[in-house]
């Protein structure tokens, strides 16, 4: 209605996403951002209004780079890839309508240690290892000392990112007694393409699936879990099959 009195033609209005993504909160208007700069070209004018308790209005015009920078899967593709839900009990159950029997092993206090999360941000929710800078050697997480036995070499690591690179299923294990949403849980280890691996829980894998070792993983960031008792959500990256989200 607005952009109607303004003049803005209505084919230059986005949707809103509200119909597949939901409601992001504070990062909606850059969700949307992000979405619209995917399938933007160079010159093309985006406005970005976010209103509630006032209005702010960032105006951008896109550039050549708006095409080299597109990344590999993006808003689109997550949205692309979104898993319908048909079981309405757990619907019920990860909303907290239905009071749910989580087991023995979910009663333990998961204490949040925030300034562990802060001193460790990189590590943790930017998934960043290190590079030996004498051998090359990669390894996640980053130390002191490289892990390589030929090296060994000390304070030689540099910042090296997992975030974007593929892996491959070393092993995989469905644990059954452990609480998950959607159970069983899938955790495994996962071999990085440039070397390194990280034992790493799976998301986006259904009961009945078929994993194999040698499989082409990929890396999200996802809900670790939920300290209910300090109402802190913690993330953290876990692996999925390739297939899942991308059909090939």
């Amino acid at each position: 209605t607005l952009a109607k009195r303004m003049g803005i033609a209505e084919s230059a209005v986005r949707d809103n996403l509200q119909g597949s993504c939901g409601e992001a909160g504070t990062a909606h208007p850059l969700i949307m951002l992000a979405h619209a700069l995917e399938q933007s070209a160079a010159d093309d004018v985006i406005a970005v209004v976010g209103f509630g308790q006032g209005v702010d209005v960032l105006l951008f015009r896109a550039t050549d780079a708006v095409v080299a920078g597109a990344p590999a899967l993006g808003v689109g593709g997550h949205l692309a890839a979104g898993r319908v839900e048909n079981n309405y009990n757990r619907y019920l159950g990860i909303n907290n309508l239905l009071t749910m029997e989580h087991g023995l092993r979910a009663e333990a206090d998961k204490q949040t240690a925030l300034t562990t999360l802060y001193r460790n941000k990189e590590m943790l929710l930017a998934l960043v290892g290190g590079k030996c800078s004498r051998c090359g050697t990669v390894q996640y997480p980053k130390t002191n000392v490289c892990v390589s036995p030929n090296c060994q070499a000390t304070d030689t690591q540099e910042p090296h990112p997992f975030a974007d690179t593929r892996a491959e299923l070393r092993s995989f294990t469905a644990d059954r007694l452990t609480y998950s949403p959607s159970p069983p849980a899938y955790y495994g280890m996962v071999q990085f393409a440039e070397g390194g691996r990280a034992m790493l829980d799976f998301t986006d894998v259904d009961a009945d699936a078929e994993l194999s070792v040698g499989d082409p993983m990929r890396m999200m960031f996802r809900v670790k879990d939920y300290d209910s008792k300090r109402g802190f959500r913690r993330y953290f990256w876990k692996a999925t099959p390739v297939n899942a989200h991308t059909g090939d």
